[in-house]
């Protein structure tokens, strides 16, 4: 047993199976977390302050491609991806979400589906040497976006015109499924995914356990298990390939309301969370939702995920992440230079 005391007289306790602390693991494990493009001033303080190794950022299509046909990347994109490089910092782009120029909904017609793996070789060619990861879409098994629900053999069809896309773009790029929720399991929509053959066509699975609408005290090592359920039947379509799961997105909500819970409820689930996910081989990392809250009504899920508050100001979970990323820095090795940021 390792204990590495955490920052304000938070503790984080990363206990491993005795296999496991005999053998070390010959990568790091990524502690990142998900920022909003609505997040502007005090980001690069805070995720330098925070210690965080990554951060997942949107970069919208219909931003990108303003004037079809036309590609131009955002000053504000170029900013926060060289803000957080500056600060050693990896970037975990997602690519999404809807064009209005290609229906504004998930890009399913031939067309769409073209534009759409041109804007994702733009901006992988864009930023090639400098971002290594990306989402392609998020959360295509639901309404995320503003779109509409979309099947998996839909999604398949995207990224089997995607994926020679980016990697003709950048070879050394990890294509990550785009951030599947666990409930996809249940749903029996994860598995049709597989069998259509999704895994062909991503290096790794994204995925977001969310579970805080449930009931019970064990909800972290619960989502864990999920996880641990989900690989296996990955590996069962891998043909012998080993599948990795990059957990993109987790959290829980500090609010008055269904799932939602204390500070101190919060802070005991990111600890719990994080020591169940890093004693697992086949988590790359956990990336959390998020950084800042998106609005101030305290009855509302979606405005109250962050580890700091609306005005940036942390909260004691913000405390914890920070000890956890203290934690997992001081026992797993660094991230390999290709994950390192570095110019053109």
């Amino acid at each position: 047993m390792k204990h590495i005391a955490a920052w304000l007289g938070l503790s984080f306790i990363l206990t491993m199976p005795a296999s496991h602390a005999q053998t070390a693991p010959a990568r790091p494990f990524i502690v990142g977390i998900g920022r909003s493009i609505h997040d502007a001033t005090g980001v690069t303080a805070a995720l330098s302050w925070l210690g965080v190794r990554s951060v997942r950022l949107d970069i919208p299509w219909k931003e990108v491609e303003k004037t079809p046909g036309v590609y131009k990347m955002p000053d504000w994109v170029k900013r926060a991806v060289d803000e957080a490089n500056a600060q050693g910092i990896a970037t975990l782009a997602i690519l999404a979400y809807g064009h209005p120029s290609y229906g504004s909904d998930k890009p399913r017609s031939p067309a769409a589906i073209a534009a759409y793996s041109r804007y994702a070789h733009f901006v992988v060619e864009h930023f090639k040497d400098r971002i290594r990861l990306y989402d392609v879409w998020n959360e295509w098994e639901t309404h995320t976006g503003h779109t509409t629900p979309g099947a998996a053999m839909d999604y398949v069809t995207l990224l089997r015109s995607t994926y020679p896309a980016i990697k003709e773009a950048h070879s050394q790029a990890i294509v990550l499924s785009g951030g599947f929720l666990g409930a996809s399991l249940d749903s029996g929509w994860f598995e049709s995914f597989l069998r259509a053959g999704g895994l062909q066509y991503v290096d790794a699975l994204s995925v977001h356990p969310y579970n805080y609408q449930q009931s019970g005290v064990d909800l972290p090592e619960r989502a864990v298990a999920q996880l641990e359920r989900m690989h296996a039947l990955a590996q069962t379509y891998a043909r012998g390939r080993a599948i990795d799961i990059y957990i993109t997105e987790m959290g829980f909500p500090i609010y008055q309301g269904k799932g939602g819970v204390s500070d101190a409820r919060a802070v005991d689930f990111l600890n719990r969370f994080y020591r169940a996910a890093a004693a697992q081989d086949f988590i790359a990392g956990v990336w959390w939702y998020c950084l800042r809250d998106q609005g101030r009504d305290p009855t509302d899920k979606e405005q109250n995920f962050g580890v700091m508050d609306f005005s940036m100001v942390p909260k004691s979970v913000a405390y914890a992440l920070r000890g956890v990323s203290a934690a997992l820095t001081q026992s797993r090795p660094q991230p390999p230079s290709a994950l390192q940021a570095t110019p053109d």
